[in-house]
């Protein structure tokens, strides 16, 4: 797949103790611990992306320098409680590795 084509993820299902997702109140918090997990993420540093959440779904969308920050990226929120799945629209811009 090339780095700038939108991937799309499900979530493992194995985690079935997840809260049910849908709710604003839901996906307003899972927004926050995405945020909170890219932010701790030591392979992002710098790494601005913008997120949104509905009904469990998380949309990333923003650019990247290189595809490892992309990939990570998505790594990063897909196991954050109650996402179902991911969308993947960062753009890398340049990625020379």
């Amino acid at each position: 797949m090339l780095s700038n084509e939108r991937s799309t993820t499900e979530a493992p299902t194995a985690d079935l103790a997840a809260p049910a997702v849908g709710t604003r109140r839901n996906d307003d918090r899972i927004a926050t611990q995405a945020m909170g997990a890219l932010e701790r993420e030591k392979l992002l540093p710098g790494l601005r992306v913008r997120l949104s959440v509905e009904h469990g779904w998380l949309t990333l969308s923003g650019n990247a320098a290189h595809t490892v920050e992309r990939s990570a990226a998505e790594c990063v929120v897909r196991y954050v409680p109650g996402v179902k799945g991911v969308i993947n629209d960062i753009v890398v811009m340049a990625d020379t590795r």
